[in-house]
């Protein structure tokens, strides 16, 4: 269709169409009858008043879009490639997304990244309307383990986010959960740098590798102490299974990540409950005072000092904690 809406109309309908009054798409008849609503869009994002219906969860406007004009148009994408199921699965509008699969959408539609419908949604959790949604993709054929280019599924998103009844339900569907991004982290790190201590048991029950280690050489329990997640590291260690001894690739001890972070809680309980020495050293001789001089973690410093580190340690270029 020709489009012949003024620039002035075009904005009217953008602004109002969030009300969700089906007033502002007669208007739209009236005064660009000949106007396709996806020639509608802010110019910005590239969003058709399609997107922004999808996003708000305005099913009367989707569904009066998709039934009066045509083409339908259901798959129209942005800027970023979103589609509106895209819009509509991740702000968790599931009555939405199942209108738009009733008109065809693409299930399994990338948007720019190589994101899914479905891994938008995995990134929105804690609530009915994110399982409903979650639910609704999968039953009508998202492909549950798709990677992107970094290597990331719907697996490694709700590990972050930290629902425990989405994963299920990804598990109920085929879920793989032993995949492992492109830089060699598994679900495993992910729930454990995030502080999701459920996530971790539940991956742990499935038989994931606590002492697995990614491209950095860090571990779950190294994960656990970068992201302060204290729940999650007292779990780890009081593991029969859990080589509190592992170093990462720059050999780096959870005593020296700790100091790294600033985390007192977790350097009093590496040195006082697990017995680590307050001036273990790596193979260029950093000790944690080193670490926690770099991250200008001065509390941690001085607590590090307070248990026994010697200030007077050089590492390998001479260079004292300061």
């Amino acid at each position: 269709m020709k489009t012949n809406a003024s620039k002035e109309q075009k904005t009217k309908i953008l602004r109002e169409i969030h009300s969700g009054s089906l007033e502002t798409l007669t208007y739209m008849k009236e005064t660009s009858p000949n106007v396709h609503w996806s020639e509608i869009r802010y110019e910005k994002t590239g969003d058709t008043i399609l997107h922004v219906a999808a996003r708000l969860g305005l099913v009367e406007i989707v569904k009066t879009l998709l039934k009066d004009y045509t083409p339908k148009k259901t798959d129209c994408k942005n800027n970023d490639d979103k589609t509106p199921l895209h819009e509509a699965a991740q702000f968790s509008k599931y009555c939405v997304c199942e209108v738009l699969l009733e008109n065809n959408a693409n299930i399994n539609a990338l948007k720019r990244a190589d994101w899914t419908p479905l891994m938008l949604a995995c990134t929105k959790a804690g609530s009915e309307d994110s399982y409903k949604t979650v639910e609704v993709l999968l039953s009508n054929g998202a492909l549950v383990n798709y990677e992107n280019k970094d290597g990331w599924t719907a697996l490694h998103l709700i590990s972050r986010e930290g629902d425990e009844s989405i994963l299920k339900c990804l598990i109920k569907y085929g879920l793989d959960v032993q995949k492992v991004t492109k830089n060699g982290r598994t679900a495993l790190h992910i729930a454990c740098l995030h502080n999701h201590l459920n996530i971790v048991i539940t991956l742990l029950d499935l038989g994931l590798d606590v002492n697995c280690k990614d491209k950095c050489g860090n571990t779950p329990l190294h994960e656990a102490v970068l992201g302060n997640s204290l729940p999650v590291f007292h779990y780890l260690v009081g593991r029969s299974d859990v080589n509190v001894l592992e170093r990462n690739n720059s050999d780096f001890t959870i005593l020296h990540l700790a100091a790294s972070v600033g985390s007192e809680d977790l350097i009093k309980y590496i040195i006082k409950r697990l017995n680590f020495n307050a001036n273990i050293t790596t193979k260029i001789q950093l000790t944690p005072l080193h670490c926690a001089a770099k991250s200008k973690k001065i509390r941690a410093f001085e607590l590090l000092v307070e248990l026994g580190a010697n200030e007077s340690i050089r590492d390998k270029f001479e260079r004292l904690a300061h």
